[in-house]
């Protein structure tokens, strides 16, 4: 694999990081459009075809009101580490993720995590297609002291 052109780079680099904000933000709406109408979660344990739906919207809100109000969500920043090209329209794209938390009780944290992303280029925004964490999210949160 290759590194991309420029212009797409740019392009993958500013669609992460609208995304990211909208984790931050709390604008479900802009993350449920950032991916295809099915998409592959994935982790170490498992991995799992996800349909965007009215449903997942609703989880979508769900798992925002647990991230702000039990985690205190603070802020959301993506580093693109490199995007490359993986086949005629589509990107792999390693990144590097930090959420801060500031619970309601407890002390401020941040959180690391590594996400690939197989990305989908076309006429309109990119789409994910593939989400791959290198951890498994509950661990990381269950290591820095906001789960159980």
């Amino acid at each position: 694999m290759k590194p991309v052109e420029a212009h797409v780079r740019e392009s993958v680099t500013a669609f992460l990081r609208d995304y990211a904000r909208a984790v931050e933000t709390g604008d479900n709406a802009v993350i449920a459009a950032s991916y295809a109408d099915t998409y592959i979660e994935g982790d170490p344990s498992a991995a799992t075809a996800i349909t965007n739906d009215a449903q997942y919207r609703v989880a979508l809100d769900q798992r925002q009101k647990a991230m702000t109000e039990q985690f205190g969500l603070a802020a959301a920043r993506v580093t693109v580490s490199d995007v490359l090209d993986l086949a005629p329209g589509y990107v792999l794209v390693p990144t590097q993720w930090t959420l801060d938390f500031e619970p309601p009780e407890g002390e401020a944290v941040s959180a690391q995590f590594a996400q690939t992303y197989v990305v989908r280029l076309g006429d309109g925004q990119p789409q994910i297609l593939l989400y791959l964490s290198h951890e498994q999210e509950e661990d990381v949160m269950r290591k820095l002291g906001l789960t159980g």
